[in-house]
């Protein structure tokens, strides 16, 4: 057994209370007074036994019940399994960021010099685990007495390119502490706390009694830049313009920093770029030409302390975008598709190319090179063009359609009709009144999501003067809706195909939408749903994971599909080839370098597809948290208190003891209360001295 305050015991020295209460204590005597006795000299009372202890056991107790207070508050306690009372032994993990930051300017070899300092001065009997943290944690060694092995392991560490999660390295070492049953338990965090890589969601705790050694490898006002982004535009005649953006991360202006362009292992351009402090700038590179297949890319910087982030590597794809085809009715103005016609002309990110024909004329060539049809306010009457119709969207087409005054279902051929998912009725006339306006939208569809943030367009805003009756099919799915709750927007599924009915026009005959804001993305964004279009995706980060048929199936459910029946092979940036498993579900595959990935199938002679891979963009900003902010953050005890003693946070409770004051605490209160009713009872049956007993 040992003590926690063990001067407590001078206490003992209040034992002398009850001695000296019990031999000095005067018995008083009761007095009887008598008239005749009055003329008589008083005597004082005198008792023979007064210099002597009459109740020892009263006296035993009372002793006692100091002793037990005393010891009480010396906090006694007895070590638990594994411990030893008055043992120095401690159990510590070794937690160490090893994420891409850490490659800038010499913190990777800072940091395993600091981690064999902390196993070097390990004592005799004491434990050490070695864990390592970036976008997740892996325990690289257990709980362990063996230094040289310790040693070994620290050595043998590496750093990524992954991005930095401090929560993650913290979750993993209080799970391997909290197994620990030894009092001293710590937990030494070796990072570069970079501000990006802590996120204070009140989730990372250590257990109560462990204590947390922060290590800062931070320097004082980090200078980096990097590459951020790089966007592509135009593709007529394919030639392509590139836009990059480039960040300075540091204090100081970056003036003719150069910024080169090189495709397929080609220089193409250099530009110079001025950029200042804390902020980004984006230089142009006009005119590129893309020949046809995939084309490895990279813009690039010249290298500073962290080379890592200093070029962009990205997959360039010249793309023939999409053609709309505008089927129009032959009555009526010849401007009902001006609107719609210029809305997707506007915009490189699919490059659409809109084509006007009429209804009437549908011809299946055009329907070769279409990737979606705008059937504006035309009726389909003729059935072999209808089924040609339906068939085409059967097979994955794409269709939206305007119902307006010249387009009634009830003239149309029954395979267009159906394509429809309900029945549309009559002409509602709402001009008398105003009109109407869209009062509810399906904020979680992908046509309306972009909508949902404020200052993001307000459909509100538009006036309907006039729409069609709807009724909806139980297949169909209601997008929007007007303000008496009458259909606006209906989406109808056919096969692999995709339909969008449109109750109103798209000029402004019947409604102002074409006038207002939120036409053109409404206009581009139902097509790119209706298509399932999808922008291409030039790079990832490292630590993404990418589902492997949609990455090799090529955008479609049916390639996907397709492409878990084959077998796949991974070639890593090294060259190093590792088969791809295929998963019941899912089967994704992870990316964990930067650098370019290849995606082969195995035995065939088709062109392997490229993945180009980048650092993840928070890693370039180095900016650190403060440690006592995280400290603060982790809130088992022992924990989340300014550091002392070099950072040390001393343990408040260990639970790898059992306290004992408590007990004898109760014990006290137990032998006061036998105390109280022993000299209750001898105090009645006292009996009486002096004169008052003779009588």
């Amino acid at each position: 057994m040992s003590f926690l305050t063990p001067l407590f015991w001078a206490g003992l020295g209040l034992l002398a209370v009850p001695i000296i209460i019990h031999l000095t204590q005067r018995q008083r005597s009761e007095v009887t007074a008598f008239p005749s006795l009055m003329f008589l000299r008083k005597i004082p009372f005198k008792t023979s036994n007064r210099r002597r202890i009459r109740h020892p056991l009263l006296f035993a107790l009372r002793c006692l019940a100091i002793a037990l207070m005393v010891a009480a508050f010396a906090r006694p306690f007895v070590a638990g399994p594994g411990a030893v009372a008055g043992d120095s032994a401690r159990d510590v993990v070794i937690l160490i960021d090893n994420s891409a930051s850490l490659r800038y300017d010499g913190r990777w070899d800072a940091a395993l010099d600091e981690a064999r300092s902390i196993a070097g001065g390990l004592a005799e009997g004491d434990r050490a685990a070695l864990v390592t943290f970036n976008e997740r944690a892996a325990e690289e060694m257990s709980l362990t007495g063996d230094l040289l092995t310790l040693g070994s392991a620290i050595d043998r560490l590496e750093p990524t390119d992954l991005g930095t999660r401090i929560e993650a390295g913290l979750q993993l070492a209080g799970r391997i502490l909290d197994q620990s049953e030894r009092a001293d338990r710590e937990v030494v965090l070796i990072t570069d706390f970079q501000r990006t890589g802590w996120e204070d969601q009140g989730r990372s705790r250590l257990p109560d009694g462990v204590s947390l050694t922060p290590v800062s490898l931070a320097g004082d006002g980090d200078a980096n830049l990097v590459v951020a982004d790089a966007r592509f535009s135009g593709g007529e005649g394919g030639r392509f313009r590139i836009v990059a953006r480039v960040a300075n991360m540091g204090d100081e202006p970056v003036q003719d920093l150069p910024v080169s362009l090189e495709l397929s292992g080609r220089a193409v351009a250099t530009r110079p770029l001025d950029i200042g402090p804390r902020g980004a700038a984006t230089v142009s590179f006009d005119d590129v030409p893309l020949p046809e297949g995939q084309i490895r890319g990279r813009v690039s910087i010249p290298g500073d302390a962290l080379a890592l982030d200093d070029e962009l590597r990205f997959m360039a794809t010249a793309e023939p975008g999409l053609e709309v085809l505008i089927l129009e009715g032959t009555r009526g103005r010849t401007d009902r598709s001006l609107f719609v016609e210029r809305a997707l002309a506007i915009g490189d990110e699919p490059r659409v190319r809109p084509v006007r024909r009429p209804a009437t004329q549908l011809d299946p060539a055009w329907l070769v090179t279409a990737s979606a049809i705008v059937l504006n306010d035309a009726n389909v009457s003729d059935g072999g063009r209808a089924t040609l119709l339906a068939e085409w969207v059967e097979a994955g087409g794409a269709l939206f359609v305007a119902l307006g005054a010249n387009s009634d279902p009830g003239q149309w051929a029954a395979p267009a009709a159906a394509l429809l998912g309900g029945q549309a009725g009559r002409v509602e006339d709402r001009t008398s009144t105003g009109g109407v306006r869209v009062s509810s939208l399906d904020y979680d569809h992908p046509i309306f999501e972009v909508f949902s943030t404020p200052r993001s367009g307000d459909f509100s805003e538009a006036r309907f003067f006039r729409f069609r009756a709807f009724e909806p099919g139980d297949d169909a799915r209601v997008l929007a809706r007007f303000e008496a709750g009458e259909p606006a927007l209906v989406e109808h599924v056919v096969g692999e195909g995709r339909v969008l009915v449109w109750m109103s026009t798209l000029d402004r005959f019947w409604n102002d939408l074409a006038l207002q804001p939120v036409f053109l993305p409404f206009i581009h964004r139902s097509l790119m749903h209706a298509t399932r279009y999808r922008e291409p995706q030039r790079w990832v980060s490292a630590g993404d994971l990418v589902e492997l048929g949609t990455l090799v199936g090529g955008g479609s459910a049916a390639g996907a599909e397709q492409a878990l029946t084959k077998e796949w092979v991974l070639v890593t940036p090294e060259g190093d080839r590792a088969p791809v498993e295929i998963a019941d579900g899912p089967t994704w595959i992870e990316f964990d370098q930067t650098g370019f990935y290849q995606v082969e199938e195995l035995g065939a002679s088709d062109e392997p597809l490229t993945v180009a891979v980048n650092a993840a963009l928070p890693e370039s900003d180095l900016a650190p948290v403060a440690p006592e902010r995280i400290l603060s953050s982790v809130v088992g005890a022992g924990a989340g208190q300014p550091p002392t003693d070099g950072g040390a946070v001393p343990a408040e409770d260990e639970p790898a003891r059992r306290e004992l004051w408590w007990f004898l605490l109760l014990a006290a209160a137990l032998v006061l209360v036998a105390e109280s009713v022993i000299a209750n009872r001898w105090t009645r049956r006292r009996p009486t001295s002096g004169l008052a007993r003779s009588t």
